[in-house]
């Protein structure tokens, strides 16, 4: 990616994109970075312009929301870890209407989006309870199908273990919503057997 346009992504910037006639998802980093995860990452405060430059990025080039980088994250989970609701909002909102059949298909389009693993199998939800990001964790699970019980990443931690591990409030959310969460922990251990 030209360093131009990475500054411009750093800072939010819409109008150095304008111009561009190729489709924004061919930008990336050596590390298979997007706009999308150059933004999330280095966002240090949100502000009203967050979600304005998220929207139009997103408005120009759909497929960013599910392009990974090397490591198998989406924007998804970089804005999961980083705590920024604004973000993860326009992303399950453009996930909703990717597939614009009706409201069902754009339900499942966000839960499917939800549900994506990197390559250490971590969903988003197991970024933002391992940051304890209460917000993030509420509108996601609010999003997911109450039903839905998250597995274990490759270290064999739930999101709800990874939470009550933490004595996180999270935990406490995610009982609250999930109706058979999976209490799975590394080495046979349960979520049950931490406290």
């Amino acid at each position: 990616m030209d360093p131009d346009l990475y500054k411009a992504a750093e800072d939010g910037r819409m109008e150095a994109f304008d111009h561009i006639v190729d489709p924004l998802d061919c930008l990336r980093t050596i590390g298979n970075n997007t706009i999308l995860h150059i933004y999330a990452t280095t966002l240090i405060e949100e502000s009203e312009s967050t979600g304005a430059f998220v929207n139009a990025i997103l408005s120009k080039c759909r497929s960013l929301l599910w392009k990974t980088n090397n490591k198998g994250e989406t924007p998804l989970h970089i804005a999961a870890r980083y705590g920024h609701v604004s973000i993860v909002n326009c992303i399950i909102e453009h996930a909703k209407i990717d597939l614009p059949r009706d409201l069902e298909s754009g339900i499942q389009a966000a839960r499917k989006m939800l549900r994506i693993t990197n390559k250490k199998k971590d969903t988003a939800l197991h970024k933002a309870v391992r940051q304890n990001h209460l917000a993030l964790v509420i509108l996601m699970l609010q999003t997911e199908d109450s039903d839905f019980s998250y597995s274990a990443n490759d270290a064999g931690e739930t999101p709800l273990y990874i939470a009550i591990e933490r004595n996180s409030k999270v935990a406490l959310k995610i009982l609250e919503r999930c109706r058979s969460p999976s209490y799975g922990g590394p080495l046979g251990r349960t979520a049950c057997m931490l406290q």
